[in-house]
């Protein structure tokens, strides 16, 4: 009986062909990777009491996403002193750059008791202003209060509003000459500007500078109005533990206090962990929501060609 010799070679022929083949081409770019043309800027506040561990991941994620910077919109833990856990925490970030508006958590104890309040900013700023990591110092010798020139032409302002009612004048005085400057320089495009409450007749929260009395509504409206007038590209603020966006005055504003906090009961759509990736092109802003669980949520086209 004649039997057939080639399905004893099949493997060895099939061996043969798969050597000669090309091998698989892994993706060259991770599917975080930011776009041809695109800076990648990261956002969020209110971090203290975080036992889901929400800020570890953040740092993760933001060098995982090629951010260049990380804006944190103040609170970082329950009261000033715990801030240097804080400070040894965010060496995870390097070399993400880190710029941080003042939260109420960063000067009171417990977020609402002024003791030691000065002492505490000036702890501040010596813990995490002028550094490599930071490289700002306050323009205000008692507040802290700054302006950057970032990759992308962003122009970022952070303002206090924590460490008296309102921004105070002079304040003001230098917000006003700070967006001039930033308007008469050719190479600024965007403007955004990041502070920890937000400001007042917002139609969403009184838990914003409405709670600290008539004088601060009226600087709340007085800073909005330079907002309006140098076409500021975006406001952020946090305070609120939860995710909310809407326009005030035609500026698009963000709360995003999504990075530890206990989240503030108003609906599942709103309160959930997250931080904000900010992609940055010369036509404008491109906003995503990311939850903790890292699924993108909410993507909105921010334009900004004025």
């Amino acid at each position: 009986m004649r039997t057939s010799w080639w399905p004893a070679l099949l493997p060895a022929l099939l061996l043969l062909l798969s050597c000669g083949a090309a091998p698989a081409v892994p993706p060259t770019t991770s599917p975080l990777a930011v776009p041809p043309g695109v800076v990648r800027y990261l956002a969020g506040g209110d971090s203290r009491n975080d036992r889901s561990h929400v800020i570890p991941w953040t740092f993760a994620q933001a060098k995982a996403r090629g951010a260049t910077a990380l804006f944190f919109l103040g609170d970082m833990e329950m009261t000033p002193e715990l801030d240097a856990s804080f400070a040894k925490e965010l060496r995870a970030l390097d070399p993400v750059m880190f710029l941080p508006a003042l939260g109420n958590h960063e000067i009171m104890q417990l977020g609402f008791a002024p003791i030691g309040r000065a002492s505490a900013e000036r702890a501040f700023k010596h813990r995490f202003l002028g550094t490599s990591r930071t490289p700002v110092q306050s323009s205000l010798g008692d507040r802290v209060v700054y302006s950057i020139d970032l990759p992308g032409g962003v122009h970022f302002i952070a303002l206090d509003n924590v460490s008296q009612s309102g921004f105070g004048a002079e304040q003001l005085k230098w917000l006003e000459a700070d967006l001039g400057h930033a308007r008469s320089t050719t190479s600024t495009r965007h403007i955004i500007v990041g502070m920890h409450k937000p400001l007042a007749r917002n139609g969403v929260t009184k838990h914003s500078m409405d709670a600290d009395g008539d004088g601060a509504v009226r600087e709340s409206d007085a800073a909005l109005a330079l907002f309006t007038r140098f076409k500021v590209s975006l406001i952020l603020a946090s305070h609120v533990h939860q995710f909310t966006r809407f326009d005030q005055s035609g500026i698009p504003t963000y709360i995003t206090g999504g990075l530890g906090a206990p989240l503030t009961p108003s609906g599942p759509d709103a309160a959930f962990h997250h931080f904000l990736q900010l992609d940055v092109t010369e036509a404008g802003i491109h906003v995503d929501v990311v939850r903790f669980d890292g699924a993108p949520s909410i993507g909105v086209e921010l334009d900004d060609k004025d």
